[in-house]
C-alpha cells in the first residue's frame, strides 16, 4: 500500500472575491443585493459559513429537473443576509431570557429549601458533591468546573473561606453560595438531584425542558446560527405534557405540534418561551423582555417579509411562534 493512499484531500480556502461566483453556480442570486456589496458583507460583517447555513431553509430543484437538478429554486443572497440579521437579534433576545430563567430557578430553589425541615443549605449541596466526586464516569467534573474559576477575583472572595484543595472533596458550601459558582448545566443537574431527593415531583417534571434550553444557551452564548435547517426533524421524543398544554392553549394543533417540535432548534426556542413566564416572577424585566420580542417579531423579522412570499416552510415557523407570542406576550399600555 502506497504511503499516501490515507491522505485526505484537503478542500481549498476560497478567497472572499471567490465566494459569490461560486454562490451564482448553485443559483443563488444577486439581485436585490449587488455582487459588491455581498462581497463587502462577507469581508466585513460576516462569514461565509454562518451566513449560506440558512440556505437550508430553502428549496432546491428536485429529481429530475435537468441542468437546474439540485440548484435553489428561489434564493437571493439578500434573504440569507436579512435572516443571518434577525439570526443575530433573535440570540440576543433568547440570551437575556436565558440568564434571566437561570436566576430565577436560583431563587426558587433558595425558596424552596426554606420550606424543607431537614434541609440546611448544606445537605443536598454536599450530597451533590458527593455524587460528583466519586461518579464512575466522570468522577470530580463539577470540582474541576469550580476549580477553574479560584483564580477570579469574584470567585476568590467565596473560596477563600474553604480548604480548596484538588485532592480533596469539597463540601459544606453553603446553597447560597454554591448556586452562585456553578454553570448553568450544573446546576440543571443539580436541581434533578435536589427535586428527586426531596420528592418534587412537579419541579422534576421541568428537569427535560430545562435540560433542552440549557442546549439553546450555549449554542446562543457561542454565536451559533438559531434558524439554520429548520425543516430538519431530529428531536423524535414526545413533548412534556405541559408543553402540549400550552402549545393547546395557543390553538396550535397537533400536527403542527409535531411537526414543528421534531426540529431541535424549534423545541429548545419553544421551551425558553414556555419557562421564562413560568419562572421569571419580575414584572418589569418580563416587560421588557415582552417589548424586545414584539419589536423583533412584528418589527426586524417581518421588514423585509416579501423575501418570503414563496417559503412555506420559514411561512409556517412564523405563523407558529406567531401563535405563542401573541397569547403569551402581549404588549401592555401600562409599563412596569
Amino acid at each position: 500500500m502506497d504511503k499516501n493512499d490515507d491522505i485526505v484531500e484537503l478542500r481549498k480556502m476560497m478567497r472572499v472575491s471567490e465566494l459569490v461566483p461560486y454562490l451564482k453556480q448553485k443559483n443563488i442570486k444577486f439581485e436585490k443585493i449587488s455582487e459588491s456589496d455581498a462581497e463587502k458583507y462577507l469581508r466585513n460583517n460576516n462569514n461565509y459559513y454562518n451566513v449560506t447555513s440558512y440556505k437550508h431553509n430553502f428549496l432546491k430543484y428536485p429529481s429530475p429537473a435537468g441542468e437546474k437538478e439540485g440548484l435553489y429554486q428561489d434564493l437571493d443572497f439578500a434573504y440569507l443576509k436579512d435572516l443571518s440579521i434577525i439570526d443575530h437579534r433573535l440570540r440576543l433576545v433568547l440570551f437575556k431570557m436565558i440568564i434571566d430563567i437561570e436566576h430565577y430557578l436560583k431563587i426558587k430553589i433558595l425558596n424552596t429549601i426554606e420550606t424543607i425541615d431537614e434541609e440546611d443549605g448544606y445537605r443536598i449541596v454536599n450530597m451533590f458533591l458527593e455524587k460528583d466526586f466519586n461518579d464512575e464516569k466522570n468522577p470530580k467534573r463539577v470540582h474541576k468546573s469550580i476549580f477553574k474559576k479560584v483564580g477570579s477575583d469574584y470567585y476568590n472572595q467565596i473560596f477563600s473561606k474553604y480548604d480548596i484543595d484538588q485532592d480533596k472533596k469539597l463540601e459544606n458550601i453553603p446553597v447560597w453560595e454554591f448556586l452562585e459558582i456553578i454553570t448553568f448545566g450544573e446546576l440543571i443537574n443539580f436541581y434533578a438531584l435536589f427535586t428527586e431527593e426531596y420528592n418534587l415531583e412537579e419541579e422534576n417534571k421541568n428537569i427535560f425542558i430545562l435540560r433542552e434550553i440549557g442546549k439553546l444557551r450555549n449554542a446562543v452564548a457561542h454565536n451559533s446560527c438559531v434558524l439554520s435547517d429548520l425543516e430538519r426533524k431530529d428531536n423524535p421524543y414526545p413533548p412534556d405534557y405541559k408543553i402540549t398544554n400550552y402549545l393547546q392553549k395557543c390553538e396550535i394543533g397537533k400536527e403542527t405540534r409535531s411537526n414543528k417540535l421534531a426540529n431541535s432548534r424549534i423545541r429548545q426556542i419553544t421551551y425558553t418561551l414556555y419557562m421564562f413566564n413560568e419562572i421569571v416572577t419580575s414584572d418589569g424585566i418580563r416587560y421588557n423582555v415582552t417589548e424586545d420580542i414584539n419589536k423583533l417579531f412584528f418589527g426586524r423579522i417581518i421588514y423585509h417579509k416579501e423575501y418570503y412570499n414563496n417559503n412555506e416552510l420559514l411561512k409556517s415557523v412564523y405563523t407558529y411562534f406567531k401563535k405563542i407570542i401573541e397569547k403569551n406576550y402581549v404588549v401592555y399600555t401600562d409599563k412596569k
